[in-house]
C-alpha cells in the first residue's frame, strides 16, 4: 500500500501538495489510492508493480504522464478512468494483460486506447501519427 512517508522519502517533500513528479517503479504495490491526495501530481512512474486498476488515477487531473508498464491491470475499459485527464499525453500501458488482448480480428488496444484518450500523444512509447488518431476515431470497434 502507498503511503505518505514513503512518497514525502523518495521525492525529499514536506508536504504531499508540492509532488510533481513521482517514481515508484518495483515497489509491489498493489494499492495506491493515496495518490487521491497528491493534487499536483504531473508524471507517475509504478511501472513494475502489481496495480490492477486505474479508477485512483482520475483524482490526479493535473497528470500528463504515467507510466505503468509491467503491472496487472487486465481490463482494457480501465482507460475510462483516465478521460477527466485533459493534459494527459502519454500513458504506458505494455506489458500489462489489456495490452496483449487481440481477437481474431486483430489488435484493438491501441484504437480502443486512443478513442477513449484522444488528446494521447504518445502511447506505450510510441508516437500516434496523425492517421493512426483518425483511423482510431472512425472504428466502431468497442
Amino acid at each position: 500500500m502507498l503511503r505518505a512517508p514513503l512518497v514525502l522519502s523518495k521525492t525529499r517533500l514536506e508536504n504531499l501538495n508540492e509532488v510533481r513528479n513521482l517514481n515508484l517503479w518495483g515497489n509491489e504495490l498493489t494499492d495506491v489510492t493515496l495518490l487521491s491526495s497528491l493534487p499536483n501530481l504531473e508524471i507517475i512512474s509504478l511501472s513494475i508493480n502489481q496495480i490492477t486498476t486505474l479508477s485512483t488515477f482520475s483524482h490526479c487531473t493535473k497528470l500528463k504522464e504515467i507510466y505503468l508498464r509491467k503491472n496487472c491491470i487486465s481490463d482494457v475499459a480501465e482507460v475510462v478512468y483516465l478521460q477527466g485527464l485533459r493534459e494527459l499525453h502519454t500513458l504506458w500501458l505494455s506489458d500489462n494483460p489489456c495490452a496483449m488482448n487481440n481477437t481474431e480480428e486483430g489488435p484493438w488496444y491501441r484504437p480502443f486506447v486512443l478513442r477513449m484518450l484522444p488528446q494521447l500523444r504518445k502511447l506505450d512509447n510510441i508516437l500516434i501519427t496523425a492517421e493512426e488518431r483518425a483511423n482510431a476515431l472512425a472504428t466502431n470497434n468497442a
